[in-house]
């Protein structure tokens, strides 16, 4: 009976430690999941031209679209120079406008850039969470420079929000106190729009105490980003606002990165397995 009693004893050990283990391995795993799936938006979006139908916008009979929402956005990406080594950060603008979800495609739409401005990935997607949409423009798309614009025209086929990518030359970080970051920001709308967003990524060790902000979110390496809204835009005014972010301390931000949870449920995932195996030997001395 004693022999039978022990076995029991291992066999219930063991369980509760596979146990244990399968539950941490599907935390880790859902949270690299939800890190990657995060990072797709800060990253840019690969080319993908499938059964995107082309039309051009000088040809295209109908009115220019007012965007629902225009988004403008900044971020800072940590890259190497020309020679493949050295470090050095680049700053790169998104803008990207949403129709209503209700027009009717194909859709002409315009987005305006400063004259001169060197542009990336420019392409109609489904949703700014959905990078799978994504559809990069081909040609024949159009631009022409007015007032100081470059404004580029396309015709949205499959999806109701476009997106252009492009390189900030400068810094948008203004001299500011020893704790601070403060960033300024402007647009130009070539057209009216309902809204517009001007978007500040900081790095995860500070955060906004603006209560006008909206916060929305972190990114793949815990940015915080916050957004100054107006509404009832008119096109061709400038749209200018200034976002400071003061220092909390490492690992005070607004909610911690992927890795730093990681490793915190690993931590916990440890302390139980010990306690299990305590309880166990205390048992066994019983």
């Amino acid at each position: 009976m004693m022999n039978f009693s022990t076995e029991q004893r291992h066999l219930r050990l063991a369980s509760l430690i596979r146990l244990m283990i399968a539950l941490v391995l599907t935390a880790v795993i859902t949270l690299s999941l939800s890190g990657i799936a995060s990072a797709t938006d800060w990253a840019g979006l690969d080319d993908n031209t499938a059964n995107a139908p082309a039309i051009d916008p000088s040809s295209f009979e109908g009115e220019v679209e007012e965007f629902r929402l225009i988004n403008y956005k900044l971020i800072e990406f940590e890259t190497v120079g020309v020679d493949g080594v050295t470090p050095e950060s680049m700053w790169v603008g998104i803008i990207s406008g949403e129709l209503d979800f209700d027009v009717a495609l194909p859709a002409l739409i315009e987005i305006a850039v400063p004259e001169g401005t060197h542009t990336g990935w420019f392409g109609q997607l489904a949703g700014l969470d959905n990078p799978d949409s994504a559809i990069q423009f081909q040609e024949p798309y159009t631009m022409r420079t007015e007032n100081g614009m470059d404004i580029y025209s396309a015709v949205l086929t499959m999806h109701h929000i476009v997106q252009l990518e492009i390189r900030f030359e400068g810094n948008p970080i203004l001299e500011s106190p020893e704790g601070t970051r403060v960033m300024e920001m402007s647009y130009t709308p070539v057209n009216n729009a309902r809204e517009l967003h001007l978007t500040a990524a900081f790095p995860a060790d500070y955060a906004s105490t603006d209560q006008e902000l909206s916060f929305l979110g972190e990114g793949p390496n815990g940015e915080q980003t916050y957004s100054r809204i107006f509404t009832d835009v008119v096109g061709g005014e400038t749209y200018t606002t200034t976002i400071e972010g003061i220092y909390v301390g490492e690992g005070t931000a607004e909610s911690g990165t992927p890795i730093t949870t990681v490793l915190i449920v690993g931590a916990i995932a440890l302390v139980l397995v010990a306690v299990v195996i305590f309880a166990y030997v205390r048992g066994q001395k019983q």
